[in-house]
C-alpha cells in the first residue's frame, strides 16, 4: 500500500495529510486538515485495484452519497469523497479514541455494564441506517470506534456494499480477513438485510462477555461454514455469572436463520434493554459463610459494651417519725441523768 504523507501530502487542492492513522488491506487511513474548513478529519485512500475498477467505482460513490446523509451520534459522519491521484479516497468524521478490536485485545471478557453500554450505542447507530434503508454488511470491531470519552460510532457504512463488485474470495482476504462476523446469508451468497449486521453484532455481544468469538479456525472457509452450520458453545459455560435471560438474548441474536432475530438495530436495542431490565444480576459473595449483607455489616461493626441503667438508691428514704421519737428519747434520757446522780449520792452517805 502506497504511504502518502510524502508522496503526495495534499488531496484535491484540499486536505493536507499529516500521518498514518491505520493501514489494512483496503484502504490506508491518515490524519489530514481540511484546509478550506480548517479542521482535522480522517482521510481513507482506496488501494489502487479498487480505485480502477470502475464498477467499484460506479458503486462506491452510490453507497458514500448514501452514507453522508446518515447523521447519528454512534455514526461516523461522511463529509466527502472523490478521486483524486488515481485512487478513490473518502473524508470521514475523526474520532480521537481507539476501535473497539483494540478494546477486546487489551482485556476481555469485559464487565458486563461496559459490554451493555457499546452494545446499546451500536444497536442505535444501526437502528438508525436501517430504518434510512442501509445495511452496513461489515459490522466487526474494527469498525467501531470509540472516543475517548466513551462514545461509540459505526464507520464504513456503505463500503462494504461497494465491495459487491469484487469476487467473494477476495473480499474474505482482503476486507474481512478471516470472516469471524460473517452471517450464514452471507457465508452461502445470499443478499444482506438488517438481519444480518444484527447477527454480526450478536457475534460481537458474544465475544465482548466470552472473551472470545463464539467461531474460530485458521482457513476463511471454514469459519464460513461453522457460522452456517455450527452452534456455539453456550455462553453460561463461559460466564457462568450471566444471567438466562442475556444469554438467550444473544442467541436470538445469533439465529442461524434471520427471520428468527431480532428485525433491526432498534429492535435489537428494545430487546437488549428488556432482557437487561429482567435480568437478575448474582452479587459477588461479601464472606464465603454468609452472604447476607445486612448480617455481615452488623458483625463487622464494632460491638459496643452495654450500657447499665442507672441502679435505684438502695437507701430507704428518711423516716422523720423514727427520728422524732429518737429525739424525744434523748432528752428524756438526758433530763433523768442528775436524778439517778443524785439518788446515788444519798445512799453513800
Amino acid at each position: 500500500m502506497d504511504d502518502f504523507t510524502s508522496a503526495f501530502p495534499i488531496i484535491n487542492n484540499r486536505y493536507q495529510i499529516h500521518k498514518t492513522l491505520a493501514s489494512g488491506g483496503m484502504a490506508v487511513i491518515y490524519l489530514a486538515r481540511d484546509l478550506l474548513l480548517e479542521r482535522k478529519v480522517a482521510l481513507k485512500i482506496l488501494r489502487k485495484d479498487f480505485s480502477d475498477d470502475q464498477q467499484f467505482q460506479n458503486s462506491f460513490r452510490a453507497e458514500a452519497k448514501a452514507s453522508a446523509r446518515l447523521s447519528h451520534p454512534n455514526i461516523v459522519t461522511t463529509y466527502d469523497f472523490g478521486y483524486d491521484a488515481d485512487r478513490l479516497y473518502i473524508v470521514l468524521e475523526l474520532v480521537e479514541g481507539t476501535d473497539l478490536k483494540s478494546i477486546l485485545a487489551a482485556g476481555s471478557p469485559l464487565e458486563t455494564e461496559q459490554a451493555f453500554n457499546y452494545l446499546l450505542q451500536a444497536g442505535k447507530g444501526l437502528g438508525y441506517a436501517h430504518q434510512a434503508g442501509i445495511v452496513h454488511c461489515d459490522v466487526k470491531p474494527q469498525n467501531m470506534l470509540v472516543s475517548n470519552s466513551g462514545i461509540l460510532k459505526i464507520t464504513d457504512f456503505g463500503i462494504a456494499r461497494a465491495l459487491d463488485s469484487i469476487s467473494r474470495d477476495e473480499r474474505y482476504d482482503v476486507v474481512w480477513g478471516s470472516p469471524y462476523y460473517i452471517s450464514p446469508e452471507q457465508a452461502r451468497g445470499m443478499p444482506p438485510s438488517p438481519a444480518t449486521d444484527i447477527y454480526s453484532l450478536g457475534v460481537i455481544a458474544y465475544e465482548m462477555l466470552a472473551g472470545r468469538p463464539p467461531f474460530d479456525a485458521d482457513d476463511s472457509v471454514e469459519l464460513a461454514r461453522m457460522h452456517r452450520e455450527d452452534q456455539p458453545l453456550p455462553l453460561r459455560n463461559l460466564r457462568a455469572d450471566l444471567p438466562r435471560e442475556v444469554e438467550a438474548f444473544i442467541q436470538q441474536a445469533m439465529s442461524k436463520e434471520p427471520a428468527d432475530r431480532f428485525a433491526d438495530g432498534n429492535a435489537f436495542v428494545e430487546a437488549l434493554q428488556t432482557a437487561r431490565k429482567n435480568a437478575i444480576f448474582p452479587k459477588r459473595p461479601l464472606s464465603p459463610a454468609n452472604p447476607d449483607r445486612r448480617r455481615i455489616q452488623s458483625a463487622q461493626q464494632p460491638q459496643r459494651k452495654p450500657v447499665d441503667s442507672p441502679k435505684k438508691s438502695t437507701s430507704q428514704p428518711f423516716n422523720w417519725l423514727t427520728i422524732l421519737l429518737s429525739f424525744l428519747a434523748l432528752i428524756l434520757g438526758g433530763g433523768l441523768i442528775p436524778f439517778w446522780i443524785y439518788v446515788i449520792l444519798s445512799i453513800n452517805k
